[in-house]
């Protein structure tokens, strides 16, 4: 009887001493890292694909399939690095360029496409972000 009161007593101990770690709520998942492709031509951009979910990061690669040299724009890039959400970057033909984005808001991200230099968009869409 004895070493029954004292296996139990020994039961519960462990159980209040475990029990904090299994009160706590699982609130956060694992972020989502996926990869965009973005297949640049001299008059057209295709993405696939043109969404993601908030809190993703979000590997984008870049190639430029055309005969000249392209601007992509991708989101707010006017405001500075570390204040802005999106980048832009200028690729040669035929070179391929990848870029890491933490996607932290919901929202579009509007994006271009652009010969340095010039003023008129060759192309442009949107990506969502849900």
């Amino acid at each position: 009887m004895r070493r029954r009161r004292l296996v139990a007593l020994a039961f519960l101990a462990s159980l209040v001493i475990a029990a904090p770690g299994f009160a706590r709520p699982e609130t956060t998942n694992s972020p989502a890292i996926f990869t965009v492709k973005v297949t640049m031509k001299d008059a057209s951009v295709a993405m696939r694909p043109n969404h993601g979910a908030r809190g993703s990061t979000v590997t984008f690669i870049l190639t430029n399939r055309g005969t000249k040299k392209h601007t992509f724009t991708l989101g707010d890039v006017k405001r500075g690095p570390g204040l802005s959400t999106g980048f832009a970057r200028t690729l040669a033909p035929d070179q391929q360029l990848t870029v890491v984005l933490f996607l932290d808001y919901r929202g579009v991200l509007r994006y271009s496409l652009r010969s340095p230099g010039s003023t008129t968009i060759a192309a442009k869409g949107a990506f969502t972000i849900t």
